[in-house]
């Protein structure tokens, strides 16, 4: 591939990008990467929690009230409201491949023929099959990530250009002066294609911004000490700052475009039925009482979920495992460059990764840890790279074969962490697929016996608590006798006894994995207020059922229940004149 030039245009882009998909080995390991890791997942078809309301959040809008934009307005052109399997999951494989490729470009932009294409490709290879995407993979249109992945790296390309326009010679009194029409344009594409990320999943931002200082920290990592310098303070704070441009326009236009769309498409009675994301709204909880307690809690909470959980749970493992290979070779440009800013950057990008926890209140969810798969990419980019500089003269005799079995070995050592990766990935998926087999199984027998013996034309309504099967789920969960908990425990009791706790589920142990552990049944049971989620999981599966509308009536069947026998014992059915209870 053709040496990075600093002048180069947009078209170059397109240049690395072509020579990345017409690279053989790239484009083979990429591939076969994607078909290993979600090859179950598009063949094997589930209905789970947000597939029944697809109507409700893409037709009447409710998805656009909360600022996720993109998907709503994308089913004014093609059909995304009614529940499609398979082409809408081969859709999401297809955009997470195409951010994959554009993300390595920006990072070969950087770091160039510095790191060969394998680097390039298991960082790609890394990124597709980082199992923490089955935890948002199985919602309805998977939250629009993969569209989100691929509008962040475009965001970012433009703020590459951007950057690297700013660093010419201009007229003023040096760098970073009078900036011209072409080069505002290049800013402003990267706020729009930020904003188009934003309109899919609020967390993009995070990605977008740690994305952004992983950008200035390769920067620091691979060039010399008379470039480093020539792009030193000035370099960093005029990046930033034309990204906090860029980052506040994204958020002007995300707000005006919630105005627009409930205007347009008459929204406003949908308000009161959403949870507003706004950020002054999430931010809202730094200024109620004990904010500073709670913030050292999900400090706490954030520890235990992406540090202590690698014990147990394999993406987090990764995570753990690429923050140190990150932190080796900052630390080491840092003493062999005596470059402060790298210094700086490294806890700076981890910060802003982790910065949705400030302003949410609270742990950052799997579900909503986007830039998690782009560091363990990353991390396995710069193994590759000081793998690569280690050897890269191989010279000749026992010194060359000790540098090609070193090459070798680091080969292997990637290949193993995505094979593993696309086992894990898939291991969940079906476990998803278990979950739904046995949601089904419940619906049908629940639906045979109230056909059998109740008027059906009356309101339902669930009550109590349904269990998945332990036996589905273990894997989700570390029992208290497992050496893996003594190992969490230890170390969480050095800084709080109580903190492991907090995670502990009864009988089953520690929940580790968030999303599979989670029920479309128990989840529609309440969902919006209602079990009218859980009506419609029973229509989609051939058994038409009525829900109540009384929601005054829900509390009365709770309290109705509460000796009743759960299912599928006899009894958990019960006609109450007006409605039947349901109990599980």
């Amino acid at each position: 591939m053709e040496k990075y030039r600093e002048t180069k245009t947009t078209a170059d882009w397109n240049g690395m990008i072509h020579k990345l998909c017409k690279n053989r080995l790239y484009m083979g390991i990429l591939l076969l990467t994607a078909v290993c890791a979600y090859g179950y997942k598009v063949t094997n078809v589930t209905i789970g929690i947000d597939d029944t309301p697809s109507l409700y959040y893409f037709e009447e809008g409710l998805i656009a009230i909360v600022g996720r934009w993109v998907l709503f307005l994308l089913n004014k052109v093609i059909t995304l409201a009614e529940f499609v399997p398979f082409v809408t999951d081969f859709a999401a494989v297809i955009l997470l491949i195409a951010a994959a490729i554009v993300w390595s470009a920006l990072f070969y932009s950087v770091f160039g023929e510095k790191i060969p294409v394998t680097g390039y490709a298991f960082f790609a290879a890394v990124f597709v099959s980082c199992p923490l995407i089955s935890e948002v993979f199985t919602y309805f249109l998977h939250n629009g990530i993969a569209i989100g992945y691929l509008s962040c790296a475009v965001s970012l390309c433009f703020m590459r250009e951007w950057q690297n326009s700013m660093r010419k010679p201009r007229k003023g009194s040096g760098l970073w002066e009078k900036p011209d029409c072409r080069t505002v344009t290049k800013l402003a594409a990267a706020a729009v294609f930020l904003w188009i990320a934003m309109g899919c999943y609020e967390s993009f931002m995070i990605l977008w911004l740690a994305g952004l200082l992983l950008l200035l920290l390769s920067e620091r990592i691979c060039l010399g000490t008379e470039r480093t310098a020539r792009t030193g303070e000035r370099g960093v704070f005029g990046t930033l700052a034309g990204g906090a441009l860029a980052a506040l326009a994204a958020v002007l236009l995300r707000s005006l475009m919630i105005v627009v769309l409930t205007k347009a498409f008459h929204l406003e009675y949908l308000q009161g039925e959403a949870v507003q994301r706004s950020v002054t709204e999430m931010l809202g909880w730094m200024v109620q009482p004990g904010a500073f307690g709670e913030l050292i809690m999900i400090l706490k909470r954030t520890f235990v979920l992406y540090g202590v959980f690698a014990y147990a749970y394999l993406p987090i493992r990764i995570f753990v495992l690429s923050a140190v290979v990150i932190t080796v070779v900052t630390l080491v440009r840092v003493i062999r460059g005596r470059d402060l800013w790298a210094l700086i950057l490294l806890p700076v990008t981890y910060l802003a990764a982790f910065s949705l926890l400030f302003i949410e209140g609270k742990a950052t969810l799997y579900r909503s840890a986007q830039f998690l798969p782009i560091f363990c990419g990353y991390g396995a980019l710069l193994f590759a790279y000081i793998i690569y500089e280690l050897t890269g003269s191989p010279g000749r005799g026992v010194h060359r074969r000790l540098c090609l079995g070193t090459r070798g070995i680091a080969v292997a050592v990637l290949a193993v962490i995505t094979w593993n990766q696309c086992m894990d990935m898939t291991k969940w998926f079906y476990i998803d697929r278990q979950k739904y087999d046995a949601a089904v199984k419940t619906v049908d027998q629940i639906a045979l016996d109230l056909e059998r013996d109740f008027d059906t034309s009356k309101p339902v309504i669930f009550t109590g608590n349904y269990e998945i099967p332990y036996s589905i789920i273990k894997d989700a969960y570390v029992s208290y006798g497992d050496s893996r908990y003594y190992k969490m425990k230890r170390l969480t009791d050095l800084i709080d006894p109580d903190l492991l706790d907090k995670y502990n589920r009864g009988s089953k142990g520690v929940w580790v994995a968030q999303t599979p552990a989670l029920s479309v049944i128990d989840w529609g049971r309440y969902a919006f207020d209602s079990d009218a989620e859980l009506v419609r999981f029973f229509e989609m599966h051939g058994h038409r059922l009525v829900a109540c509308g009384d929601i005054d009536r829900y509390a009365e069947a709770e309290e109705e229940s509460l000796n009743l026998p759960e299912y599928p014992q006899d009894g958990y059915i019960v006609d109450k004149g007006e409605y039947i209870i349901v109990h599980f």
